[in-house]
């Protein structure tokens, strides 16, 4: 009877993990599959791309990628984007890292309030504060510049790393900075050496999230560039249009190049992303 017992939780248990994989698969397919076509119409001929009905088996070409990367407005595209999100990142974490450890470790009369009232830059729109922000850098002479890209994302993904980075330096014993000080170690000698490099999977998280912000973004940039500073989101735009219609290889192939180096990065830093993620950002 035992034996019975045993057999019957061995197929109940196999059932249920059979179960739970083609669900598992089931939904990756879902999310996949956009991604899946955009790749296969960007290794498509146009003609392979308007044939009725669609084609599932084809010999795959790389014209449309090779016409993409030989455009000299792509490449400065790429630069552009590269230079924006780079000074984004690095802005926003070198203001909300000492501000997060200021809100951690500094609790003052209405710091409870401070923080949370940044939150409410993230929650608006951002078309809310698009035309303000236009009519601001033309009075400082910024606009169509880089700097203003970079300033108008830093706005949105500063409080990003102020939310998340406050519950690392939460979590952080004091003991650790004490021991330092212990030692002959100034404040800033011990932020530098023993508390930054205890939080890396924090700040390698939040870089992520300021990273996608910045690369993706096509409103900002739309508006605040132009065609000597423009981003690839906003070329992306460029060949949805023209005497022959949507370009849509072009457009594809663009939109391949555009997403491939944030998600080598993500995998890169998948590891640090995880512990950023289901650390800091839900404690504290």
């Amino acid at each position: 009877m035992s034996t019975m017992v045993r057999i019957g939780s061995r197929r109940s248990k196999l059932l249920f993990a059979v179960s739970v994989y083609a669900a598992l698969t089931a939904l990756a397919c879902v999310f996949l599959f956009p991604l899946l076509w955009i790749a296969g119409l960007s290794l498509k001929t146009r003609l392979q791309v308007f044939a009725t009905p669609p084609l599932f088996a084809w010999w795959p070409t790389l014209e449309n990628y090779a016409a993409v990367l030989s455009r000299a407005d792509f490449l400065q595209a790429f630069v552009n984007s590269l230079v924006v999100s780079a000074g984004a990142v690095l802005l926003s974490l070198m203001i909300g890292v000492p501000a997060a450890y200021a809100f951690a470790r500094f609790p003052f009369r209405g710091s409870s309030f401070l923080f949370f009232s940044l939150l409410v830059m993230r929650m608006l729109p951002a078309i809310a504060v698009l035309v303000p922000m236009y009519v601001l850098f033309s009075k400082l002479g910024l606009t169509t510049t880089r700097l203003a890209v970079i300033l108008a994302y830093t706005t949105f993904s500063l409080p990003l790393v102020v939310w998340i980075m406050r519950g690392f330096f939460h979590d952080l014993p004091r003991e650790l900075e004490e021991s330092a000080w212990v030692d002959g170690a100034s404040r800033h000698v011990a932020f530098i050496h023993v508390v930054l490099p205890l939080i890396r999977p924090g700040l390698v998280a939040a870089s992520i999230l300021c990273l996608q912000l910045a690369w993706n973004d096509f409103l900002f940039a739309a508006v605040l560039t132009n065609n000597a500073t423009r981003t690839l989101p906003v070329l992306m735009a460029a060949f949805s249009g023209g005497d022959t219609g949507v370009d849509w290889g072009g457009m594809t192939a663009s939109g391949v190049l555009v997403i491939l180096p944030v998600i080598l990065f993500s995998f890169a830093a998948q590891r640090h992303l995880v512990a950023g993620l289901s650390s800091g950002a839900v404690k504290g």
